[in-house]
């Protein structure tokens, strides 16, 4: 997954519009299923069992449309990063690995650590977390500078999943 340049503005106005409409649905679906569980089985009575039919209901409806609309133009910034979280997760995941690989010196660990920093940065960017960002560019800073002094050339473009399933 190669990182690319996302609308920050869009993002964040398409993010808080999808989840809006993902709660309003939930709630709506929910609510809705629960009474016409109750209405159909109990004659309208108060039921914790149908009332989480009815919530279940409305998620797998909720998840089910998520997932139909997720590669539609209008979900492309929030699919990228949703994706790249799943990529960036997967990275971590490997952390102790890739950090004894970095010890040995291996290139292909410096390309993932740097496409980890870089598509960290640009999610905390995105996201408004400003918290870590100093921490963050520092780590950064240091491994451009590694990467200067071992591996001229070496660019988070180069990254591809296959290098992370060669780490042991």
């Amino acid at each position: 997954m190669k990182l690319k340049k996302i609308d920050k503005a869009r993002y964040q106005e398409r993010r808080s519009r999808i989840q809006w409409a993902m709660i309003a649905g939930l709630f709506a679906t929910s609510l809705g299923f629960a009474e016409l569980y109750r209405y159909l089985f109990v004659g309208g009575e108060s039921s914790l069992a149908l009332n989480a039919a009815g919530v279940a209901t409305g998620v797998a409806i909720v998840t089910f449309v998520l997932f139909r609309l997720r590669d539609t133009p209008y979900f492309d910034e929030v699919n990228y990063v949703w994706k790249l979280k799943q990529e960036l997760n997967r990275i971590y995941r490997k952390t102790k690995s890739l950090d004894q690989a970095l010890e040995a010196g291996s290139r292909d660990a410096l390309i993932i650590k740097l496409y980890s920093l870089e598509g960290s940065r640009q999610v905390y960017d995105l996201d408004d977390n400003t918290l870590t960002m100093s921490e963050l560019v520092k780590q950064l800073d240091e491994l451009k500078s590694r990467i200067e002094k071992e591996a001229p050339g070496v660019t988070h473009d180069d990254y591809r999943p296959e290098l992370l399933e060669r780490l042991s």
